[in-house]
């Protein structure tokens, strides 16, 4: 389990070590929900590719400004035509 502290702005990566060569021209996001829970059309925020891996900005002033004390599960989409994996939950312990 990752554990990051709720005043940490940093970028949470998560390695994408299987797909194509061009698996990074395509679009991926992002959702970090409350342990259990699964996403829904609107949790999802664009994520980016740092090198293989998806990666989104976490932390106060960003789009998620996670709450001391909850676990999270990290969630990855790809898209690819009509193909949309979703990759997770990874946990993450916010402190």
């Amino acid at each position: 389990m990752l554990r990051i502290s709720h005043l940490s702005v940093e970028y949470i990566k998560v390695p994408i070590l299987k797909g194509p060569p061009e698996l990074t021209d395509l679009p991926v996001s992002m959702a970090f929900l409350p342990e259990g829970q699964d996403p829904a059309t609107g949790d999802w925020e664009t994520a980016v590719w740092l090198g293989q891996s998806a990666a989104a900005l976490i932390g106060p002033g960003t789009d998620w400004p996670l709450v001391k004390g909850i676990t999270y599960g990290i969630w990855v989409r790809i898209t690819s035509g009509p193909e949309a994996p979703l990759l997770g939950p990874f946990d993450l312990n916010i402190t």
